[in-house]
């Protein structure tokens, strides 16, 4: 299995209708301090400015900058560049902020290192969480190209190796492993094929030996599962694997449905289980450490920035991120 998501993959994700990676604590999209911490790097921009958001995913900082200019009355031009099949403003249409979307220009399914946009026409590139995933150098050389040669600003947020997101990550892949280790989906199946069988034939399962064996097999599943799960901070994932995956036997929610279709169930419990440990493995390959961090930094110096801020970005107690800000001339 590659550490890296397709284009295809990402596509699929961001259709899924989350405007960030954060379904709970982002799920309407970035507030509270990585706000604030985007809305200083916008402040510091004249009316009128060109702003791009590099892998703009569903278009979060996109919206964040095209909502400051309105309310402020700032008149930015904002674009948005995703290597993804991308239509936030489709996919947003019956929230309150698609107006605002709507005001954004989006390039789907264009590379951050090759945004097609002109020489020498963008006052400020921003990213969050997007920027590391891209080659450095190509990245980097596009920004020397598309930013003004005079004041522009360069602006990100990345994922570092050392981030409390990273350590989540990280848990989850060991979440993953132990649902899947479990052997709980196979007994499930054979559970749930071993019950249709005597329903068909008019027996008692509650008589039957077989059927008596399995589930005695997936309660001791279950119970290996929550006591490995005891250490991990947040279970999230474990919890999602086990009540989607039990469901296929709640009598309420299964009424009516043939074997097939539970079973079809569980493939998807499996299935998407299978994208979180991608999109975890995704994560944390492109995530950058001090060296890598600092030799962003060197590169950027190369091509006439002034780096600004190099360094953690703390949120909610924990290490976030690493925020970068580079200058270029003037």
């Amino acid at each position: 299995m590659t550490d890296r998501l397709s284009g295809a993959q990402w596509s699929q994700y961001w259709r899924n209708g989350t405007i960030t990676t954060f379904h709970r604590r982002f799920a309407d999209n970035y507030d509270g301090p990585v706000r604030d911490h985007w809305h200083g790097v916008l402040d510091r921009l004249p009316d009128g400015a060109r702003v791009v958001d590099l892998a703009t995913g569903n278009g979060a900082l996109a919206l964040i900058a095209a909502q400051y200019s309105y309310r402020r009355q700032r008149r930015f031009d904002v674009v948005g560049v995703d290597s993804a099949d991308i239509d936030p403003a489709t996919l947003f249409a019956g929230k309150g902020f698609a107006r605002h979307l709507r005001s954004i220009r989006f390039l789907a399914q264009t590379p951050l290192e090759a945004t097609s946009l002109p020489d020498g026409s963008q006052d400020l590139a921003m990213s969050q969480f997007g920027f590391e995933y891209a080659d450095t150098g190509a990245a980097v050389a596009e920004l020397a190209r598309m930013l003004r040669a005079e004041g522009a600003i360069f602006a990100a947020m990345i994922h570092h190796a050392d981030s409390a997101i990273i350590r989540q990550a990280k848990e989850g892949l060991q979440q993953v492993a132990l649902c899947e280790q479990s052997g709980l989906h196979s007994t499930l199946r054979d559970l749930h094929e071993r019950l249709h069988k005597l329903a068909s034939q008019r027996k008692n399962p509650r008589q039957d030996a077989r059927a008596n064996a399995l589930r005695e097999a997936v309660n001791a599943q279950l119970a290996a599962i929550k006591a490995q799960s005891e250490p991990f901070e947040d279970p999230g994932q474990v919890v999602y694997y086990v009540e989607n995956s039990m469901a296929t036997f709640n009598s309420t929610a299964t009424k009516g449905m043939a074997v097939e279709q539970k079973l079809t169930a569980l493939r998807h419990v499996a299935a998407e289980t299978e994208a979180y440990e991608q999109r975890m493995r995704d994560l944390i390959s492109a995530a950058l450490d001090g060296h890598q961090i600092a030799a962003l930094c060197a590169a950027l110096q190369g091509v006439g920035f002034e780096i600004e801020q190099d360094e953690p970005f703390e949120f909610e107690g924990v290490h976030f991120c690493h925020a970068l800000t580079a200058r270029r001339g003037g």
